[in-house]
């Protein structure tokens, strides 16, 4: 029979990754800004939704996705339904390149994270520049992207770890 100590375990282990999503949308909103605003705020929630969909899909459901994208819009005060999208886009990227990914080096998994932020942020343009009916630039979004796709590999191992020790062995 489980102790109460392993139920509470076993639950913190299944929740690791919606919280991290959580609190990567409010790192993201927060007015904290990297070398005094040199550097674009990486999309924290995107690295978090493509790394535990891509490792450990059970342990982020959609509603999870969808809820911290709801909570990134109501946050940055951007059109409703806008990062709900995109994180599920992410999600179905990962989950669907799952079997290729799953085992290979940490060079090649970025490369997959690149291509998967280059989809959602024409996806963030495309649906900006209608919203604003004018074709906006692309720097913002490159620069933003650019830092998150930098940041991956190190939030990669990070996460590697947890996953290891809070997720598999609770």
């Amino acid at each position: 029979m489980s102790t109460r100590a392993d139920v509470l375990m076993r639950l913190a282990g299944a929740a690791t990754p919606a919280l991290l999503g959580f609190l990567g949308v409010i790192l993201l909103a927060s007015p904290l800004r990297l070398f005094g605003g040199e550097v674009p705020t990486p999309v924290f929630p995107l690295i978090i939704v493509y790394f535990w969909s891509l490792y450990s899909p059970g342990h982020l459901p959609a509603a999870s996705v969808f809820a911290m994208g709801l909570t990134h819009d109501l946050l940055s005060g951007g059109p409703i339904g806008l990062w709900p999208t995109v994180y599920l886009v992410t999600q179905q990227i990962a989950i669907s390149q799952q079997a290729y990914f799953l085992g290979r080096d940490l060079g090649v998994v970025s490369i997959g994270f690149a291509v998967a932020a280059l989809v959602v942020s024409l996806i963030v343009w495309f649906v900006m520049s209608l919203m604003t009916a004018t074709v906006l630039p692309l720097g913002g979004i490159f620069w933003q992207m650019l830092a998150t796709v930098a940041c991956f590999p190190l939030f990669a191992l990070a996460f590697g770890r947890l996953h290891r020790r809070v997720v598999i062995e609770v």
